[in-house]
């Protein structure tokens, strides 16, 4: 089973509720090869800690990559420090892995634009899989959906819509889009997490300093290490969508100034 690379399937699939911004879509992907890699036993959570364990070669090539991005000496790496260093361009970089692999091909339908090139997804069982891990509800796949927005919040128990997560990404800025009603969109324009450094920075480091989490609220941290690496992930992406609307703003007020010269 390959979360991440299951996610990258059903973003291109063309069934999202919206177009996905890429760089929410790399934030959850490093979020999903972190949870692959746990359940692989390559590392383990010490609260917020990520402690690595025995040094595995997953056979996926970008999962082994990121097995070798672990860092293997005290101090280790945060969850959230993990998703914006290893997430910075990861989208791309699974979408060109898929066309190695021959999983996309140029087609006009559930299109994306790679690099000025038409791509689109192709029937293949791994396609299957993960639209059937989808279908059935499998909990990371489906909650890792709702943080970039592919899906709106499942009903909850009452029956009631859920909107935590969905009202993030309700106002994107429509750009770095991946899928969404069929149309061609460029992949790698959006606001992407960069990193590389363990830290934060060009994006959101430079605009959430001041909390820990990107939230600021002090929530307390979730029991379950898959909770917290969703929950971490849910901070990023809203951290970045944050991000993309006061860059909006500062353009359209820098916009004014240029027409009132």
């Amino acid at each position: 089973m390959n979360t991440a690379r299951d996610l990258v399937i059903v973003a291109m699939g063309g069934e999202q509720d919206r177009p996905v911004e890429t760089g929410d879509l790399s934030l959850a992907l490093a979020g999903a090869e972190l949870l692959d890699l746990a359940e692989a036993g390559a590392l383990t959570l010490d609260d917020d800690l990520i402690v690595p364990g025995a040094e595995t070669v997953p056979a996926d090539r970008l999962l082994a990559e990121a097995a070798r991005a672990l860092l293997r000496q005290e101090p280790y790496e945060t969850v959230e420090d993990w998703l914006w260093r290893r997430g910075r361009g990861l989208s791309s970089a699974y979408v060109v892995e898929f066309e190695r692999d021959g999983l996309i091909a140029r087609k006009r339908d559930h299109r994306i634009s790679l690099g000025g090139r038409r791509a689109a997804l192709v029937d293949s069982p791994e396609r299957s899989r993960a639209e059937r891990r989808l279908a059935d509800g499998e909990r990371v796949l489906v909650a890792l959906t709702v943080e970039v927005g592919i899906r709106d919040e499942p009903p909850a128990e009452d029956g009631t819509r859920g909107t935590e997560g969905a009202e993030a990404t309700d106002e994107a800025e429509g750009t770095g889009e991946v899928g969404g009603s069929g149309e061609s969109v460029e992949l790698g324009t959006g606001t992407e997490p960069e990193n590389g450094t363990g830290t934060r920075t060009g994006t959101a480091a430079e605009e959430g300093t001041g909390t820990e989490n990107g939230n600021g609220t002090g929530a307390e941290e979730p029991d379950d290490p898959v909770d917290r690496v969703l929950a971490a992930v849910g901070s990023a992406v809203t951290e970045l969508e944050g991000v993309r609307r006061r860059r909006a703003v500062e353009d359209a007020a820098y916009e004014n100034v240029w027409r009132g010269l």
